[in-house]
């Protein structure tokens, strides 16, 4: 009968490249999650007086066509919003328009025009609405002063 031998160690350098290949897949996995990571919420671009009149008056034409019935409360909610995230989209630097209302509440610091669009849903896609334009229209207007 043949005699038996026991089980042979690994060389010492295995173990070794096998930790030392562990730690480079550790390094590279660090290295690519920290170099394509984006920052949430980037510095907002300046916005001087002359834009934001431009979407104060936009607002304003808005309601004035609500006020000679050329919209109904629904399509005044709807062409407010649409106004707001044109504003938002220049503030923020990204296209907003098909953004989620809390999509556009995250890259907003001020949180005001997420705020607008979750009370201006419903108007918006209600068949009747207790909503009021005037008070829409000026928040709308206020969010466009401060931010």
């Amino acid at each position: 009968m043949a005699d038996l031998i026991g089980p042979q160690a690994y060389a010492w350098w295995v173990p070794t490249l096998g930790a030392a290949l562990l730690l480079a897949v550790a390094g590279w996995y660090t290295w690519v999650l920290l170099s394509t990571r984006r920052d949430r919420v980037a510095e907002a671009p300046v916005m001087g007086l002359d834009r934001r009149a431009t979407y104060a008056q936009a607002v304003a034409t808005t309601l004035q066509r609500y006020r000679a019935e050329e919209l109904d409360l629904r399509a005044l909610h709807l062409e407010l919003a649409r106004t707001m995230r044109a504003f938002a989209s220049e503030r923020i630097g990204r296209d907003v328009s098909s953004w989620t209302r809390a999509d556009v509440a995250t890259f907003d610091p001020t949180r005001q025009i997420g705020e607008l669009l979750a009370v201006w849903e419903e108007p918006s896609f209600a068949r009747r609405s207790d909503a009021e334009a005037e008070e829409a229209a000026a928040r709308a207007g206020e969010v466009i002063r401060s931010w």
